[in-house]
């Protein structure tokens, strides 16, 4: 059994997406948590929709990604959890395949289809938008694309983990208010107590991307909060965040505020 943590701001469409997906698609009866970080009633019908499927965690106010996500999985009760953005749709049988390749200090990113190029090499097919998505086709096309590899380019949602690594590590440090650098720090401090990271090939979400985030009157928050975010990372950590060419977030063969990076 997997628990499902999915983290929702202002998205009810996607969101609706999101959760029939991840119903239709699995093998087995997983535990799936949604936390809506505010705005609780525009979610409403979804809600009462799914309900008796889904755990609603919903917050008063809008208080971050990082403190959502940190909420949704205090609460789950499962060893292993997926931590997946309301923007994803689930592909045919997500669960057995994750759980065949699950193993111990590892974290596994599932591939992504996505409708444009994309510079973390998705697949590129245009299955719609999340007013005319067809999810039939996905479903069955999604298959088609499938490889029989896990790569060592991870470390970037969706992300599928044991609990007990997410607790040791702290979670994500809410200090950010930014849903982009809080990933490298939470990547970063589990590539310091040892975990690795892979790239599953054999499944592909669909990403409508970051609807909430980038779009509309969120676009310039969302540029300054990055700024603030990369500064507060830089004073944290004593470097600039940076992506490495596997996706790693850790600087290599240096010495930094009393840390080894190796």
């Amino acid at each position: 059994m997997i628990s499902v943590v999915i983290p929702s701001y202002r998205n009810p469409k996607c969101l609706d997406v999101c959760l029939n997906s991840a119903l239709e698609n699995q093998s087995n009866d997983n535990e799936i948590i949604v936390v809506l970080d505010g705005f609780a009633e525009e979610s409403n019908y979804i809600i009462e929709k799914y309900r008796d499927k889904v755990s609603f965690m919903p917050l008063e106010t809008n208080s971050g990604m990082q403190h959502a996500l940190n909420i949704g999985v205090y609460q789950s009760s499962n060893d292993w959890i997926l931590i997946v953005n309301d923007d994803n749709v689930f592909p045919k049988d997500w669960d057995s395949i994750l759980n065949h390749d699950k193993s111990e200090r590892l974290v596994i990113t599932p591939n992504q289809i996505e409708r444009s190029p994309s510079i973390f090499d998705f697949v590129t097919k245009d299955f719609g938008t999340i007013d005319n998505f067809d999810f039939k086709s996905y479903t069955k096309e999604e298959q088609n694309y499938r490889q029989d590899s896990l790569t060592n380019d991870g470390e970037i949602f969706p992300f599928f983990m044991e609990k007990k690594y997410y607790m040791a590590c702290g979670g994500f440090d809410t200090i950010y208010d930014s849903p982009f650098i809080c990933d490298w720090d939470f990547f970063l401090k589990l590539e310091l107590i040892g975990l690795k990271f892979v790239r599953s090939r054999k499944l592909n979400f669909y990403h409508f991307g970051s609807m909430a985030t980038k779009n509309g009157n969120e676009r310039d928050r969302f540029i300054q909060s990055e700024r603030d975010a990369a500064n507060s990372f830089k004073f944290k950590w004593g470097f600039n965040p940076i992506r490495n060419t596997d996706n790693s977030h850790s600087p290599k063969n240096y010495d930094v505020m009393g840390i080894k990076y190796e």
